[in-house]
């Protein structure tokens, strides 16, 4: 059974273009992957400044993260038949800390973004990064997302 997903890309950030492809591929490729329930997520694109005020907003640390997610979801389950997919949560992309990341680690920036909207991803069906096992684990999976023949044409680029 193929499944529904809704991503929405909203590009706030002026540091480099980015097609909105990429982001969208690499949440629905995560969701598939993990045959996540229909859901719908938005992807936020922002810069630093952006995301030390949302960092700010909800964590109290003033810091540029690579990435928040925020899980929306009042208590998971599947949605009824014939319903619209609810939203899962909103994962906020720091594009500046993904050209950076993206220069120590040698790779496109593609790549990084498509390591960063899978992580967000992760974070919204439940896995943690909190100790050195669940930081593996996201880890092994946002790069199998993003080194995905489905993303070879975004990933490659840049």
């Amino acid at each position: 059974m193929s499944r529904n997903y809704e991503v929405l890309i909203h590009d706030h950030q002026k540091v480099v273009w980015i097609d909105p492809e990429l982001p969208r591929r690499a949440a629905v490729l995560t969701l598939t992957l993990e045959e996540a329930p229909e859901r719908s997520i938005a992807v936020v694109l922002f810069d630093d400044v952006q995301m030390a005020r949302l960092n700010e907003t909800y964590t109290g640390t003033g810091e540029a993260t690579d990435v928040l997610a925020f899980d929306l979801q009042p208590g998971g389950g599947e949605d009824p038949p014939g319903e619209e997919p609810e939203l899962l949560g909103d994962v906020f992309v720091n594009v500046e800390a993904a050209v950076r990341q993206a220069v120590i680690e040698g790779h496109s920036l593609g790549r990084e973004l498509a390591i960063l909207v899978a992580h967000g991803v992760l974070h919204l069906l439940g896995y943690s990064d909190s100790d050195v096992r669940g930081r593996e684990e996201m880890m092994v999976k946002a790069v199998l997302t993003a080194d995905h023949e489905w993303l070879s044409a975004y990933t490659k680029q840049a």
